[in-house]
């Protein structure tokens, strides 16, 4: 598994981590489908059992058009023969072929059209070698409403809320694969992190995951204003404190983003929706009260 995620990304971030992937398939966690191919391996696909109790579907690569396809197919029908009641979730490629690199069409196919995954955000996430470059990947799960978009997601938890006041320190709590900065009240001030972290300029994507709170809220609205920050969506969880979690994301100024393709198997209003993420302030037809926050 790990020889062909390199083969495909060089620098896929579970390809380094080979204690961790043996922990888990020796505790169950993980279960991995192969295919050969005259004694090489040419396709992976595997099932993440995760600590919440979803299952991820996920890790499909393949050398050869369609095999990646099929292991997929079997993994989604190992989990409905053995855990029905369990949320599927995936983190699913959107690039475009690119650099010779496949694109994520036949993943997308499993995941919208064979197992009805609700996409609820997007963001280019992860960064591969070969060449280097940032991908789109969009979140998805099967236990969300079907039909709405992501942006309507968003725009359910802001509409008639006030983004005005002090605004909410932040600390940083992730640097590998992305960057992952929070809420935090022992933290620095967003203009200080973005300073001391080099947000604009490091390479890579930098995630926002800020629940709606009414001490976040101002925050929110700053995250919102930034021409350099976008809304991705919203997170597949509540917060702590019970609200849903919005996604906000920014990429280095020299970071390569990959073209993206959205499959036109989705609702023409959540393929629009998904063409269109990440988005930002002007995009959001959306009642809300801001004002040049105080940081």
């Amino acid at each position: 598994m790990i020889s062909l995620l390199r083969a495909v990304y060089v620098n896929h971030g579970i390809a380094n981590r080979v204690r961790d992937i043996t922990r888990d398939i020796e505790s169950g966690n993980l279960q991995t489908w192969l295919a050969k191919r005259e004694g090489q391996l040419v396709a992976t696909a595997s099932l993440v059992h995760q600590p919440n109790g979803d299952v991820e579907i996920g890790r499909a690569v393949s050398l050869e058009k369609g095999n990646g396809k099929l292991l997929m197919l079997l993994a989604s029908l190992a989990h409905l023969k053995n855990n029905s009641d369990a949320p599927i979730v995936a983190e699913v490629r959107a690039a475009e072929q690119f650099g010779g690199i496949p694109s994520g069409e036949a993943t997308q196919h499993i995941c919208f059209e064979l197992l009805d995954l609700v996409p609820h955000a997007l963001a280019p996430f992860f960064n591969h070698g070969g060449p280097v470059r940032n991908e789109s990947f969009i979140l998805a799960r099967s236990d969300r409403q079907p039909g709405r978009t992501a942006t309507e997601m968003v725009l359910s938890t802001l509409t008639n809320r006030d983004l005005r006041g002090r605004v909410q320190r932040v600390k940083l709590v992730q640097d590998e694969p992305f960057q992952i900065i929070v809420p935090d009240t022992n933290g620095s001030t967003l203009s200080e992190i973005w300073t001391a972290k080099d947000i604009q300029f490091k390479e890579g994507f930098t995630l926002f995951p800020i629940e709606v709170t009414d001490a976040n809220l101002a925050l929110v609205g700053t995250l919102l204003t930034n021409p350099r920050i976008v809304m991705c969506g919203i997170d597949h969880r509540q917060g702590e404190n019970g609200k849903p979690i919005i996604l906000f994301g920014t990429v280095g100024k020299d970071t390569k983003v990959a073209p993206s393709k959205i499959t036109d198997a989705l609702a023409p209003a959540v393929r629009r929706d998904l063409q269109i993420l990440p988005i930002s302030l002007p995009s959001l037809a959306i009642k809300i009260s801001t004002r040049p926050a105080m940081v």
